[in-house]
């Protein structure tokens, strides 16, 4: 037997070392892209959003929440206030809130017994099982209510085009023609050298007949229309390049409040139901999902039928991050990631959100007109459970993988 002993992490310095942890994993995402990083940071609070929900919920109800931590694994830091405790893990792939009582299976004090989830009326245990959900629906329509009211609904304008992507490097120097001039996407490119450029292909042979040239774009920004110079690059085989793509243009139309309200209850039912279809595609063509799982790295068909292409949060931030998206094609992504979630943890399976609100569904029904409380065995459905959380698992991890190895290409 060993007479050495073992010193426990002083909780300070655990807290110190977990808030170091965490810093130095944000400093270096920053570093890699800025615009991940706001991208991770947004998801981090829709997720921490969700939870919110369940907890002021489980509050208005009366019931009792022993824990609310974002993050899971062992607690890098955390403090009490009343009779919660509230905190950080390190794996910050989610969040939660222990409400006691969820299950029969719940070891509950006989103190907190009339505060637990499982003795409360149907219409409270509902009220706190889908309030995650409500939480993503009510971001999404404040979401909705911005893009039309303030920020501008993005509408393909016909006959138009502008300036999709801005390639980084030039032939044989550091920045493109473009890059140097600062062009933006978004920009359009009215003339060259006093010549009009309303069409792509107008563009493409006023650059192409004059490489190595100095000459002078008039620019479109929003509502500002000014100059810049720069000098066209030299192709392989001897013609111009600005080191652009195009795009048809896309155009910024805002709403009237009272019409803004209308659009957003409007699209918002038009995406709910274009979540429940997408999750029933990945459903009935799994077999075509789980193949691009095993796609090998740079697979050109893995991101075939994006219908039926999962993505997942890295997935989520590679897309939000890329320059390609206008400040309201993020907020349509922003909605659209709000509306999915909400609905898919609506799925009545254990342990998503729609499983307790089934069994308490179940219980009410069972219950009739008796006014005798039915509690299901969860034990029951343990095998079950286990089931899904191995298939989320898989799911999960092959959605990673498919996103670091055949990226989309935003």
């Amino acid at each position: 037997m060993s007479d050495s002993v073992t010193t426990p992490i002083n909780p300070r310095a655990r807290a110190l070392m977990g808030a170091a942890a965490i810093a130095g994993s944000l400093m270096l995402l920053g570093w890699v892209s800025m615009a991940m990083l706001a991208v991770a940071m947004v998801i981090a609070f829709v997720v921490f959003a969700h939870e919110l929900g369940h907890f002021v919920a489980a509050r208005l109800t009366g019931m009792k929440a022993t824990e609310f931590f974002l993050g899971f694994g062992p607690r890098l830091f955390s403090f009490r206030r009343g009779e919660t405790e509230f905190g950080v893990k390190p794996i910050i792939a989610g969040a939660y809130v222990k409400v006691v009582g969820m299950t029969n299976l719940d070891e509950v004090p006989p103190s907190d017994e009339p505060r637990a989830y499982r003795q409360q009326s149907y219409p409270r245990r509902l009220l706190v099982a889908s309030a995650g959900s409500l939480m993503h629906f009510l971001m999404a329509l404040i979401g909705l209510f911005a893009l039309f009211s303030f920020m501008g609904e993005p509408i393909i304008e016909d006959g138009a085009w502008e300036v999709g992507k801005v390639v980084d490097e030039g032939v044989g120097v550091e920045q493109s023609a473009a890059a140097r001039a600062g062009i933006q996407p978004g920009d359009r490119i009215l003339r060259v050298e006093g010549d009009s450029t309303v069409e792509w292909t107008d563009l493409v042979e006023a650059i192409r007949n004059r490489p190595g040239e100095t000459v002078e774009l008039e620019i479109l920004r929003g509502d500002q229309t000014f100059s810049v110079e720069t000098v066209l690059d030299r192709s392989a085989d001897g013609t111009g390049l600005l080191g652009i793509g195009g795009q048809q243009a896309i155009l910024l139309t805002k709403s009237d409040p009272v019409a803004a309200i209308g659009k957003t209850f409007s699209e918002f039912s038009t995406m709910v139901g274009q979540s429940i279809r997408g999750i029933w595609l990945i459903v009935v063509n799994f077999g075509e999902v789980a193949d691009r799982f095993f796609s090998a790295p740079n697979d050109p068909t893995a991101n075939d039928n994006l219908e039926t292409r999962p993505v997942s949060l890295v997935g989520a931030v590679q897309i939000g991050a890329s320059d390609q998206l206008s400040s309201s094609e993020r907020m349509q992504l922003f909605v659209a990631f709000n509306v999915f979630i909400g609905i898919f943890n609506l799925l009545p399976l254990l342990p998503l959100d729609g499983g307790h609100i089934a069994i308490a569904t179940y219980e009410r029904i069972r219950e009739g007109s008796s006014g005798r409380r039915h509690l299901i065995d969860t034990t029951r459905l343990l095998p079950f459970t286990y089931a899904v959380v191995a298939f989320l698992a898989f799911f999960g991890l092959g959605a990673i993988y498919l996103d670091l190895a055949n990226p989309l290409g935003f």
